[in-house]
């Protein structure tokens, strides 16, 4: 099974946010896994996304917002 995620690999405006295909990762033991059916973005995420908050070094790659 897979879902999609917007993923974030480097600085930018939104041509920056890159929609992909990944696993549904599976809940470990105490976890459950819920569906998602709307999700929004803070205003930090889009301000971290432009690097005026970068740091040195390259970006870490996280998930953004996911649809399953």
């Amino acid at each position: 099974m897979t879902m999609r995620a917007i993923v974030v690999r480097s600085y930018g405006g939104p041509e920056a946010l890159e929609l992909v295909e990944c696993p549904v990762p599976e809940p470990g033991p105490g976890e459950v896994r819920v569906r998602v059916e709307a999700a929004g973005v803070n205003p930090v995420d889009a301000v971290t996304r432009s690097g005026a908050l970068a740091q040195p070094g390259p970006m870490m790659s996280r998930p953004v917002t996911r649809f399953r």
